[in-house]
């Protein structure tokens, strides 16, 4: 991991919304998503978002998330709310999780609270901690039950899968639920999913119900900026749903999953500025982002923007406090997530 980190608080002048890897992310429903690291300690060979090799990780103040929720929660209304942690990187390796989730719990409206991991920095005290700081699910990306498969596809050289699976175990005990989230790789792990399927479906003859432990496997999905696996191909949706109902049909378990099965709905959006692809914007440099030819820019106080810089221009210092003028290349408000282009005239 690299060790140049930018914190980000109050008085950073950052933008909790807008920029895709960091702060906070509405999606228009009842679900808020929280980015407050982008640290992780795995390099995952098909990881979408290259998550572990970033020139500059964030970190983002607890308080300032809190201020930032508490006007969220206003506007959306305060009931059967869900706060899910969906970092660039490991959830566990926030150090103020447990601070936030109390905190978050306190929250009227907040009824669930939920968090992407890969599980490999779970132990008894954590999941101890997660109990007692009231979270409510966690959705561990387990993609093999064999080391050597996980040690492969997680680019690692030690993978106690004994041990999750374990911990695993511990999480339900604590009452906190598990949803395993393998990624399915057309070719490489088709029989590890099988064995998941068959570890959930004992699990549940052993007694845990399905709200305490579930499945939901999820498509391989390649990014141009991600890294991918050789050789192995990402498959159409179509082909995607197909081979969940061949394997719902071989084990009779429900495996296409939606947002009514988490009780995911329609709710009002936070307001944002109606810009266009194409747009051009005057915004003011506030920080680097994630790499040299990356930085962030603020729209106004709420709402940030990242800026790709054209090549060979790469962030410097200097451009902190400027006022240039971007194109937006992406403005996707199904997301509330924001991309321009820096310089766009050449």
């Amino acid at each position: 991991m690299n060790d140049k980190i930018q914190y980000v608080d109050k008085t950073s002048n950052i933008p909790l919304m807008g920029v895709d890897f960091l702060g906070i992310i509405d999606r228009g429903t009842n679900v808020i998503e929280f980015k407050p690291i982008t640290l992780c300690n795995l390099k995952c060979k098909y990881c979408f978002v290259n998550s572990g090799n970033y020139d500059t990780n964030f970190i983002v103040d607890s308080n300032y998330l809190i201020e930032k929720v508490l006007d969220i929660v206003r506007i959306k209304g305060a009931y059967n709310l869900e706060i899910h942690f969906s970092p660039y990187g490991e959830i566990l390796l926030y150090k103020e999780l447990e601070n936030l989730l109390k905190k978050l719990s306190d929250i009227k409206g907040i009824s669930v609270i939920s968090t992407q991991s890969n599980g490999l920095l779970l132990s008894k005290p954590v999941i101890k901690k997660l109990k007692k700081s009231n979270l409510t699910r966690i959705n561990i990306s387990l993609n093999s039950l064999k080391e050597e498969t996980d040690c492969y596809l997680c680019n690692c050289t030690q993978y106690d899968v004994d041990k999750l699976i374990k911990n695993i175990y511990s999480l339900m005990n604590s009452n906190i639920q598990v949803l395993i989230a393998p990624v399915w790789f057309p070719g490489e792990n088709d029989k590890d999913i099988e064995e998941i399927i068959e570890f959930v479906l004992n699990a549940r003859n052993e007694g845990y119900s399905k709200s305490q432990l579930q499945i939901g496997i999820q498509k391989y999905l390649i990014y141009k900026t991600g890294r991918t696996l050789k050789k192995v191909q990402s498959k159409s949706w179509g082909y995607f749903y197909l081979y969940l109902s061949k394997l719902e049909k071989k084990f009779k378990i429900k495996l296409k999953l939606g947002p009514h099965d988490f009780g995911i709905h329609k709710r009002k959006r936070v307001s944002t500025l109606n810009l266009q692809k194409n747009d051009l914007l005057k915004i003011e440099i506030v920080s680097r982002g994630r790499w040299e030819n990356e930085c962030i820019g603020k729209i106004n106080n709420s709402l940030g923007i990242k800026v790709l810089l054209k090549k060979p221009l790469v962030f410097s210092e200097e451009l902190i406090g400027k006022i240039i003028e971007v194109k937006v290349i992406k403005a996707n408000y199904k997301d509330n997530i924001l991309t321009a282009l820096f310089p766009h005239k050449l």
